[in-house]
């Protein structure tokens, strides 16, 4: 993976189930301050998301495996944006 990209997810039991792009949903993820190549395990800069639990996210960073790393938390849904979110995706979030 090359550059930043963004992710549209919903935070659920501490991760994120990614809905946009669709090419990555496949999976949830772990979010990381921690960069790529650094010689460290990525849970050193984990970013906790408890206090995002239901709400949908909208991330920067790079995904590889099962983590995004130099993540960015660049935007939190509020309620009506939270709302539609789980209205689009739906069968997603099943």
């Amino acid at each position: 993976m090359s550059g930043n990209e963004q992710f549209l997810g919903m935070v659920k039991e501490g991760k994120l189930e990614i809905l946009i792009p669709e090419t990555q949903a496949e999976k949830a993820v772990r979010l990381t301050e921690m960069p790529m190549q650094a010689a460290v395990a990525p849970e050193v800069q984990e970013i906790a998301l408890k206090k995002n639990e239901g709400k949908a996210i909208m991330v920067r960073g790079h995904k590889s495996g099962d983590w995004i790393y130099s993540a960015e938390i660049i935007d939190v849904a509020g309620p009506i944006q939270n709302a539609l979110v789980q209205k689009v995706f739906a069968q997603s979030l099943k």
